[in-house]
């Protein structure tokens, strides 16, 4: 998906609702090096890099990483195919999917994905799973805005998570109402440019999140899925 003009759009609302869900799955992650698979504009990479942690982002589209090196270029970006990771074996603590399981899911060879993540990845490591929650109210706002996309489901991820062997230690859904009105990075922002607007918006969506994840309607009204697993000590391949 071509994206024009991504960094003015990161300084609208959209910027913050992208914070926000890199930091709900950061609270999981474990050791230092981690990889962050399918980057796309680097945001993710440059947070945990900022963070202190030894983070490297890839994507195979070279002009992304281009954008992603020229944006961040105190991050480490690398063209790379994640059918053939070009990692040694069991080097990283931490593996991260963000918005990006659809995308390998549907695009890619992903019984050899799965291979590589398993190969790269420390025994007892995260695998992270942050993606599009696909449900009616998704479905319907692709149909109105005729965006065609990958899908990987929440049940679907669940199943990858168990085909690899690793034990979900934590899943959850958020996101309500801030991604839409922000557009994301191709939609219309309804949201001005006002600190406390925003703030607002961010913080009476995370009380209505916990009320609707504790009513068990998160898969039906929430705009992402966050899947945790952990490798169990011997999986490997």
């Amino acid at each position: 998906m071509k994206i024009n003009h991504p960094e003015k759009r990161l300084k609208q609302f959209w910027g913050l609702v992208d914070q926000k869900h890199i930091k709900s799955l950061s609270k999981y992650l474990t050791g230092n090096n981690i990889l962050d698979m399918g980057c796309g504009l680097g945001t993710t990479t440059d947070y945990l890099s900022k963070s202190g942690h030894n983070v490297i982002g890839i994507d195979y589209d070279s002009d992304t990483i281009e954008y992603c090196r020229k944006t961040y270029p105190q991050c480490n970006f690398q063209i790379a195919n994640a059918e053939e990771l070009p990692f040694e074996d069991r080097y990283f603590y931490t593996v991260i999917l963000r918005d990006a399981l659809h995308h390998f899911y549907g695009e890619a060879d992903f019984h050899k994905v799965k291979k590589e993540i398993l190969r790269v990845s420390k025994n007892n490591a995260r695998i992270i799973f942050f993606d599009p929650n696909v449900n009616f109210i998704i479905k319907t706002m692709r149909k109105i805005s005729s965006h065609k996309d990958e899908e990987c489901n929440y049940e679907t991820a669940i199943k990858i998570m168990k085909e690899m062997d690793c034990e979900i230690i934590h899943n959850d859904f958020n996101t309500v109402y801030s991604l839409p009105l922000s557009g994301g990075y191709v939609g219309i922002n309804f949201v001005p440019k006002i600190k406390w607007i925003q703030k607002f918006i961010l913080y009476t969506e995370n009380y209505f999140e916990k009320i609707i994840v504790k009513l068990g309607l998160g898969r039906q009204l929430c705009w992402r899925y966050l899947v945790v697993g952990q490798k169990k000590q011997f999986t490997g391949t």
